[in-house]
C-alpha cells in the first residue's frame, strides 16, 4: 500500500514546479482533502457534495466506482475513531466499511452491488493516508 501510494504521489509531484522541495500540496488543507488527493493520484475520482450526517458535521457524500461514499473531517483522530460505529448505521445491511484515517472518517456502502468481492472498498481504504 505504502509503495503504491508513494509511487502515485511521486508521479504527481514530478509535474509540479519545485517538486521535491518538501512542501505539502495546497489541496491537502484538511484531512478529507488528503484522502481525496490520495484517491485522485490513483485515478479514482469521487463526486462529492456537502452533506449533513448524524455522525459528523463537516461531511461530504457522493459516489466513487459505483459505491456510496461519505468522508468527514473531525478536529482530532480520536473524534473520527469514535464516529466509526455510529457511521455504520448509514451503511446499513449492505457491504460497506467505516474507518477513521487520522482526523478523517471514510464511510462506504455498496448499495448497488458494484463491488461484490469488496476489492474496491479495500483499495479505497488502503489508499487513504492514516
Amino acid at each position: 500500500c505504502a509503495i503504491v501510494f508513494a509511487a502515485a504521489c511521486g508521479k504527481s509531484d514530478d509535474a509540479k514546479p519545485g517538486a521535491g522541495s518538501g512542501d505539502k500540496p495546497a489541496a491537502a488543507a484538511s484531512p478529507r482533502d488528503s484522502v481525496l488527493a490520495a484517491w485522485k493520484s490513483a485515478q479514482l475520482a469521487p463526486t462529492l457534495a456537502p452533506a449533513t450526517m448524524g455522525f459528523g458535521k463537516d461531511c461530504q457524500s457522493g459516489t466513487v466506482e459505483g459505491l456510496d461514499l461519505v468522508v468527514c473531517n473531525y478536529a482530532t483522530p480520536a473524534e473520527a475513531k469514535a464516529a466509526e460505529e455510529p457511521a455504520l448505521a448509514w451503511v446499513g445491511g449492505v457491504t460497506g466499511a467505516s474507518q477513521a484515517h487520522g482526523a478523517a472518517l471514510i464511510v462506504i456502502a455498496d448499495r448497488k452491488k458494484a463491488d461484490p468481492n469488496g476489492k474496491t472498498i479495500n483499495r479505497l481504504m488502503k489508499l487513504a493516508p492514516k
